[in-house]
């Protein structure tokens, strides 16, 4: 978000000139003038500084404006229910590799859609990848076998969540003050694990969308939904 960054920027510099101003008032003895000005400069600069957190956390989004492909899927089996799998995302240099137990695997992102006043700035829906897990087919498998998650946040997103400064939780708490910003939904998608196979994942406005990109995968989909 090169506009926020900019802006954050700018309102900095206003608080530093806030706060220079405020020393040379001090220095003429002209303290409530001073007061004054280093509060306004505090002020400034604070909202500098919520500016280039919400513009930090923006950098871990990617934008959204049509449907687009995001990720490549690919697994190998290991053991009976157990595979190794390859993610790589088809926008960013991203790339992770996990084990995941089961019989399906689900990929979950996060989308944030911005509202009224905010939309003059040009802000296009942005989405994360969010995490990836395992699961079973069935449901006492489900309920009793070893699970497997994994996060698919950076360790730039991961050090702005320990601040708790994340804007996806932001949106969900305030979300009667923000009305400018909406973080939406959470978007799924899950498909069978099988040797072999390679799967592509795309995301518009509507949420994720997960297809075969080989004849391994289009044969784990066809006998998975029975036909």
């Amino acid at each position: 978000m090169p506009l926020l960054a900019s802006l954050s920027a700018l309102i900095a510099l206003v608080g530093l000139a806030f706060a220079a101003a405020g020393i040379r008032r001090l220095l003429q003895r002209r303290f409530l003038k001073a007061a004054g000005l280093q509060f306004s400069a505090v002020s400034f600069l604070l909202l500098a500084l919520v500016s280039f957190l919400l513009a930090s956390n923006l950098y871990s989004y990617q934008r959204l404006t049509f449907e687009q492909a995001i990720a490549e899927i690919t697994f190998q089996q290991l053991a009976d229910q157990e595979y190794r799998t390859d993610i790589k995302s088809l926008d960013s240099d991203f790339q992770r590799v996990v084990n995941l137990k089961g019989d399906e695997w689900q990929l979950d992102s996060q989308v944030l859609t911005w509202q009224g006043a905010a939309t003059l700035f040009g802000l296009d829906a942005n989405y994360r990848l969010h995490r990836i897990s395992g699961r079973y087919a069935d449901i006492d498998d489900e309920q009793t076998r070893p699970r497997s998650v994994f996060s698919l946040l950076d360790k730039k997103t991961e050090l702005i969540e320990n601040e708790k400064f994340d804007l996806w939780q932001i949106a969900h708490k305030y979300q009667g003050w923000l009305r400018w910003v909406d973080a939406s939904y959470g978007s799924a998608v899950y498909l069978p694990m099988t040797d072999g196979a390679k799967y592509q994942v795309a995301i518009s406005r509507t949420g994720m969308i997960a297809r075969p990109a080989n004849s391994e995968a289009r044969q784990a989909v066809s006998q998975w939904i029975g036909l």
